[in-house]
């Protein structure tokens, strides 16, 4: 089979998008594993399904490059959006298509204005404070927190000084803590830089390795730091690739309610690959 598709991606956090509105399209594991492998495949953090969903625009349907279906994944959900308008989805308005859409984890209304997307999210919730950890770094802190999908946090002097090997290694010890088991958790770290923005690295499970960026856990860990008094809404999170995302959340004893992101969106290339 032809699969047609467009790579896309939020901040440089990239996917394959695919039409799948006929409901025609079946994915096995194994095969999205391949279309993601940057070596032998498309290449991506993701791969989405745009399919059909009664009352709402759309259904955002997402793998992780390992294979296995994710809930949530920020980033991806604005591509999803923008992707979603371009078909013709959505309803004009004089900011932009507006959409309404289904994940896995709730629904969301979006606006894309050119480049731009602009979301809602589902709360912010689940919050655990200090929690113990054999493998967190000297001296940090760890925190919790669902935003669609599972975060760890770990608030840091300065994450700009982190080596790739460092996010990596602490990371991947931090995603398989027994305090995350057994779903285990996407690990953040965060640190604030003089101007007041935040700044994230992120270790994505599911990917197995740090993306260059994370819309979910941008929410979670600008909440935490919201909750140490530490920034107030709006926040702007430069990611690992530069771009930054604009979180703004109303704090609630539990994580945060009223959450929204936006940030850049942009389309890397089109094309067909041949899939069993």
């Amino acid at each position: 089979m032809k699969l047609e598709f467009v790579k896309m991606n939020g901040a440089a956090n990239d996917f394959i998008m695919v039409d799948n509105r006929a409901g025609s399209i079946h994915l096995a594991p194994a095969v999205v594993r391949e279309l993601c492998d940057r070596r032998r495949g498309v290449g991506a953090d993701g791969l989405i399904l745009v399919e059909p969903s009664p009352g709402n625009d759309f259904f955002m349907h997402y793998y992780n490059a390992d294979g296995g279906e994710e809930v949530m994944c920020g980033n991806g959900a604005r591509c999803s959006a923008h992707f979603a308008a371009t078909l013709g989805l959505g309803a004009p308005s004089a900011r932009g298509a507006m959409l309404h859409f289904m994940t896995g984890s709730g629904a969301i209304d979006a606006r894309v204005e050119g480049d731009d997307v602009s979301m809602s999210m589902m709360d912010a919730r689940n919050m655990r404070r200090n929690i113990a950890s054999d493998v967190a770094p000297d001296g940090s802190t760890l925190h919790f927190m669902v935003v669609g999908t599972r975060h760890a946090v770990v608030p840091m002097d300065d994450v700009t000084s982190l080596t790739a090997d460092e996010v990596a290694r602490i990371g991947r010890a931090l995603r398989h803590d027994p305090a995350f088991a057994p779903e285990g958790a996407n690990v953040n770290f965060a640190s604030l830089a003089p101007d007041g923005r935040m700044h994230l690295r992120t270790y994505e499970k599911g990917v197995e390795a740090e993306t260059f960026a994370c819309g979910t856990g941008s929410v979670a860990s600008a909440v935490i730091f919201a909750h140490d008094g530490r920034v107030k809404s709006p926040v702007r999170v430069v990611q690992h690739s530069g771009d930054v995302l604009v979180i703004s959340f109303e704090p609630n004893p539990s994580g945060a309610g009223k959450v929204r992101m936006e940030g850049p969106v942009r389309v890397s290339f089109r094309g067909t690959v041949d899939v069993p």
